[in-house]
């Protein structure tokens, strides 16, 4: 399979990288745009003026003559995702890569052919490339596999050396290089090395020859007349007859590079070169306790792939760090809006209500600065681990933002200052977990922060931050003590999800009216669709949709749940069935329209109008720029219509033609116009009357299109009612509100 890279040259793709490098700024109506985290490079390969930089989840590549970055995603053609290794064959100007889940794309020129041979092979070992090496016009990718070879000219894989091992087992393979005759692997097992000359075949596990086996090798390298390999610290040197031990670096070895014949190696905390059998500090790391992942000596710098700060550029004893704008990890537990922009956590728990252990960021986007990432540190200076919620308070007259940790409770963050909520509220209900906290849920309702503590006798806590006032509630039903999220209704009533494993359901609750009800999956009881709750969003008709992993349902009256009749959740009818039936939901949003975003465990995502009966889009890996088919959270961002989708593999946005609308038309603006010749997409119509009617009619009014804004934006593909292209001339735009109160005539010039 070919895929066109915009159709764009390597010079073209170069010129693009200088002109949009770090923007940001609005992207078109239908468009994607990928939020990957760059800071922890696994990989480097050099190409002319291009160094290509591989993160866990991203590529993208700085341009030396401009000192710039850009990205390349599945926008951009690329066919996956999680990259495990990439490599650069200057001879036929190729850059390969290789996927985590097997698959392989090859660059070059201005398209990429994809290469699928190994990700559809029906195997159960992990398929993830650690390297890429080249020899002859042919790639040499190992791996766990063991080593796949491909031709570059045929773009086909030819030979794989599997089961190598010294009784034909399978063998993990690190890295792989290549002296005049012979071919080195170091592998989980060994150093290996087998002959390359013809009629050999590297195929049976008996043609290799085996050096230190069963000790684990992670780099091997080719220097001047010499190879040098490591296995963990150790360094140990082959001159073609004997393998010999050299020395130990301080920490692990993690990457070996040759610099005018002289063996040079990196470790976490420094470069050093290896000068008779010594070691010789070129570099120290400023920043301690960092992995450091690859290095490269290129056009006399050297180039690091720091687990931090994104490619490293080391000159003069000082370091310059290269990586476009993005979070500060793809880990993506929640997403929602501070201050006007989007506000992403990657903390959380486990399905089995345990610590990720997961060191905490906060990582806001805006559209006119990217993305800016801040470490969470309480005052020992550790991370602060796990954030999963947050809340905007004003206490004693100071705005205090709140941030929940699974695991460490709550905390005041101001001006960059990390502070436990205990330090200032000591009369705290929470004491009873302080040091084995399991905090699951915060949400505001009105001058008070509720919060649940899981599996403690008093569950839910209550603190009124006008007055001070901590209060706890122990409630009668058992199963509150386990509830795994908090939502708050409108009329104050407490929506307690419970952990599957202890019953599922809700627990609903109201301290004034000192009432509850256990809703579940029997009729009557609450008649949900299944028992693990995962998602409580409140929709603009003041209906409640409950996300469960068994469907989606809603109740559309929240003052009757407390009020003791039979009371069965509602679902809508899709296609002659329950919608989403048996479907496991992770998150739903609503967007301006009020229609509802659902995204699945494993299904990608879901796109359904108000009433939950019409589907308006549905996205997967297949069909779009969506990155994973696991969804973990949805944000709506409201005044751009941008659609921020959290994934197992990092956060992406979709911009939809959903925005906020007002009550009157206010800077109408219409996009592309004048719309240029052998225009093919969506001419926007933003600024309407919220949920406008709105008409097209040529110049004689004659109608040729009708349509209604979904918030304040409309959207036209320039066609007829009959599906016919319209042809060149003037077109008008009436607007107006349901009772025709208020209203907007615009012109669209189409050539």
């Amino acid at each position: 399979m070919i895929k066109r890279l915009f159709s764009l040259t390597l010079g073209a793709i170069m010129l693009l990288a200088v002109q949009t490098s770090f923007a940001q700024g609005q992207i078109p109506v239908f468009n994607w745009r990928s939020h990957i985290s760059y800071n922890n490079v696994i990989d480097i390969a050099a190409a002319g003026e291009l160094i290509y930089v591989a993160s866990p989840n991203g590529l993208f590549f700085v341009d030396l003559s401009e000192s710039t970055t850009n990205r390349l995603t599945k926008s951009d053609g690329l066919s996956d995702i999680s990259i495990g290794a990439i490599g650069y064959d200057p001879t036929s100007k190729t850059l390969v890569i290789g996927y985590a889940n097997g698959n392989i794309d090859l660059f070059s020129g201005n398209s990429i052919h994809n290469i699928r041979t190994v990700l559809e092979a029906p195997t159960t070992t992990n398929k993830s490339y650690k390297h890429i090496g080249f020899r002859n016009g042919k790639a040499y990718l190992s791996g766990n596999l063991g080593i796949i070879v491909l031709d570059l000219s045929s773009e086909e894989i030819i030979e794989s050396y599997q089961n190598i091992g010294a009784n034909g087992e399978n063998v993990s393979v690190s890295e792989t290089v290549f002296t005049n005759d012979r071919i080195y692997a170091a592998t989980e097992s060994g150093i290996l090395s087998a002959s390359l000359a013809d009629g050999i075949n590297r195929q049976d596990y008996s043609s290799w020859t085996r050096a230190f086996s069963g000790i684990s090798f992670s780099n091997i390298a080719v220097i001047g007349a010499e190879l040098f390999a490591n296995s963990a610290s150790d360094l140990f040197s082959f001159d073609g007859t004997s393998w010999s031990y050299l020395l130990s670096a301080d920490s692990d070895i993690n990457d070996i590079d040759d610099n005018a014949g002289t063996a040079i190696i990196l470790t976490s905390s420094s470069i050093s070169s290896i000068q008779n059998n010594q070691l010789n500090n070129l570099y120290t790391f400023p920043t301690q306790g960092v992995l450091r992942n690859e290095l490269l000596r290129y056009q006399d710098f050297w180039w690091v792939g720091d687990g931090l700060e994104g490619l490293l550029k080391i000159e003069n004893n000082g370091q310059q760090s290269f990586k476009p704008s993005g979070p500060a990890n793809d880990a993506t537990w929640l997403v929602g809006n501070f201050e006007n922009q989007a506000f992403k956590l990657s903390g959380g728990f486990d399905e089995n209500i345990s610590a990720l252990n997961r060191p905490s960021y906060i990582s806001t986007f805006s559209f006119e600065e990217g993305w800016k990432n801040l470490a969470i540190m309480n005052s020992q200076g550790d991370s602060i681990q796990d954030l999963l919620d947050f809340e905007s308070i004003s206490f004693s007259g100071e705005n205090k933002l709140i941030l929940a940790s699974f695991t460490e409770g709550l905390y005041s963050f101001v001006e960059g200052n990390a502070q436990p909520v205990e330090d200032f509220s000591p009369n705290t209900t929470l004491s009873e977990g302080i040091g084995n906290f399991k905090i699951t849920g915060l949400a505001k309702n009105e001058n008070s922060l509720w919060v649940t503590n899981y599996g403690t006798s008093n569950s839910l806590h209550e603190w009124n931050f006008m007055d001070n006032i901590w209060r706890s509630y122990s409630l009668t039903n058992s199963r509150a003590r386990y509830s795994v999220s908090l939502f708050i209704a409108p009329n104050g009533d407490k929506w307690l999800p419970i952990d599957d494993s202890r019953g599922g359901g809700i627990v609903v609750f109201n301290e004034t009216s000192k009432t509850e009800r256990y809703l579940n999956t029997n009729g009557g009881q609450g008649g949900l669709p299944g028992s693990k709750v995962t998602s409580l969003v409140l929709d603009d008709n003041q209906f409640l949709w409950v996300g469960t992993d068994e469907g989606i349902a809603f109740f559309p009256n929240l003052n009757a749940i407390l009020q003791g009749q039979a009371l069965t959740a509602s679902i809508p009818i899709y296609e002659n069935r329950l919608l989403l039936r048996d479907e496991n939901i992770t998150a739903v949003a609503i967007d301006p329209a009020n229609r509802k975003w659902f995204g699945t465990k494993n299904n990608g995502l879901w796109l359904f109008s108000e009433t939950g009966e019409e589907l308006v889009q549905r996205f997967t890996t297949q069909n779009s720029s969506l990155i994973s088919n696991a969804i973990t959270s949805i944000y709506v961002e409201e005044i751009s219509g941008e659609v921020f989708v959290g994934t197992d593999k990092g956060l992406v946005s979709f911009k939809s033609d959903a925005t906020l609308g007002t009550f009157e038309h206010q800077n109408v603006k219409i996009y592309p116009n004048p719309v240029p010749p052998n225009f093919n997409g969506q001419i926007v119509i933003n600024g309407l009357v919220n949920n406008a009617s709105v008409k097209i009619t040529d110049i004689s009014g004659k109608l040729v299109k009708e349509t209604k804004a979904n918030g304040s934006t409309a959207i036209w593909n320039g066609r007829d009612n009959n599906g016919a292209k319209v042809k060149t001339g003037v077109y008008l735009v009436f607007s107006s509100n349901a009772d025709g109160t208020e209203t907007f005539v615009g012109k669209i010039v189409v050539i």
